[in-house]
């Protein structure tokens, strides 16, 4: 059981020394120009396009801060707005339309012939794969042209 591990780790001892006895190679200088100034580019970029981690404290500790008051100020105006119905008349006439207007979209919708209904599924299911196969066919046109 112990024969294919032993194996491998032949395996990779010798492919370990075969790789370290091959010289390094360098990167090629259009490579090196374009990575050193990436990293120019990106050290000159001013702190807050940084990632959050490299702000400065004080900036950090202030988002925080304000981001903690908008959220508590988004919770109390959701309470406030909540408490603030004088009685319950609102919600049950809100909730009389959605019913009334649920009536009236399902009578619409049986008012309509399946046979409407089957082909206009079909043709949507249609124009769902042309539009696919358009944006294949601009992509290999546009991109992979070579």
């Amino acid at each position: 059981m112990n024969e294919p591990n032993d194996a491998d780790k032949k395996l990779e001892l010798l492919l370990d020394r075969t790789l370290r006895k091959l010289p390094l190679r360098c990167a090629p200088p259009t490579l090196e120009a374009r990575v050193f100034a990436e990293l120019a580019r990106r050290a000159a970029l001013p702190w807050w396009r940084h990632s959050f981690a490299h702000w400065p404290r004080a900036a950090r500790t202030v988002f925080v801060l304000i981001s903690a008051s908008l959220g508590g100020l988004a919770l109390l105006g959701g309470a406030w707005a909540v408490a603030g119905l004088a009685s319950m008349r609102v919600l049950r006439q809100f909730s009389e339309f959605a019913v009334t207007t649920a009536g009236l979209f399902a009578s619409l919708v049986r008012a309509i012939p399946a046979a409407w209904l089957y082909e206009g599924m079909a043709a949507a299911t249609v124009l769902y794969v042309l539009l696919f196969a358009l944006g294949a066919t601009a992509y290999r046109t546009l991109y992979l042209r070579a």
